[in-house]
């Protein structure tokens, strides 16, 4: 090896564990200051009461159980949000220079992204939670331990696929306003043309093909079956979305990762 090349060669001294857990710590404990964390467990119950107060009594009078049939969609909703604060995050630090300053530093490539991803999914979790919390006072209720168990495993993995999107894109504009809306106007849409609030046949024929074959249709099928304790083919349908958006944002990071300076 040449003199040239050994210096350009970076010497890790401190374990990429321990740079992994410095970074996920420095992210969470910001969460907590800004109220990000206390956020992410408090809107899933405002968005649950926003649907539930006005829609219970026409859906429980066709016989659905409302708070049942509304949770999963909260949580898929919390899981948006989550995104959101993802991406915000990612281009609050490539606005700061936080990512080049890294770069410049022993500080193996992959450990940055790693822990972003950590304390997002630490952010996923207290709205996952919180959605359970608001759920659980209004009559939800879990089914079967190796379902919950389940539905926690589906709703997180979901949640990771959507970050690691959003990061991407928030580390591609380093800009945090466009990256917001960016990400805002997609997850309305989906949100609420899907069939997590009602069923399809509540909508427009013309529109029903896509409202009950989009992604977040699909998932909030697949938590409402494992909510209730059944293991169907709708989870397959909603590992298979999650794992595809995953292969997918993710090659996506590394393009961007591979173009910045």
């Amino acid at each position: 090896m040449s003199a040239e090349t050994a210096a350009a060669t970076p010497v890790f001294s401190v374990p990429a564990g321990m740079q992994w857990s410095a970074l996920s710590g420095r992210t969470i404990r910001a969460a907590m200051r800004e109220g990000d964390l206390v956020f992410g467990f408090v809107a899933p119950m405002i968005f649950f009461l926003c649907f539930y107060v006005p829609l219970r009594a026409a859906m429980e009078a066709a016989g659905t159980d409302y708070a049942q049939y509304l949770l999963p969609v909260i949580v898929v909703q919390g899981m948006f949000f989550t995104s959101m604060s993802a991406g915000d995050r990612a281009a609050r630090d490539t606005f700061s220079g936080m990512g080049t300053r890294m770069r410049s530093m022993p500080v193996r490539p992959w450990v940055p992204m790693a822990a972003r991803m950590s304390a997002n999914l630490v952010r996923a979790f207290a709205a996952l939670a919180g959605a359970a919390v608001i759920g659980t006072v209004f009559g939800f209720r879990f089914h079967g331990a190796a379902a919950t168990f389940a539905f926690v495993a589906l709703a997180l993995g979901f949640a990771l696929a959507l970050v690691i999107g959003a990061d991407a894109l928030g580390v591609a504009t380093g800009k945090p306003e466009i990256g917001a809306s960016a990400l805002l106007a997609p997850q309305l849409l989906l949100v609420m043309m899907s069939t997590g609030f009602v069923p399809a046949e509540g909508f427009p024929g013309w529109i029903q093909p896509f409202v009950q074959n989009q992604p977040v249709s699909k998932m909030a099928a697949a938590l409402r079956d494992l909510a209730d304790g059944r293991f169907t083919s709708t989870l397959g349908v909603g590992v298979a979305w999650t794992v595809g958006l995953i292969v997918a944002f993710t090659a996506a990071s590394v393009s961007v990762e591979r173009r910045r300076p």
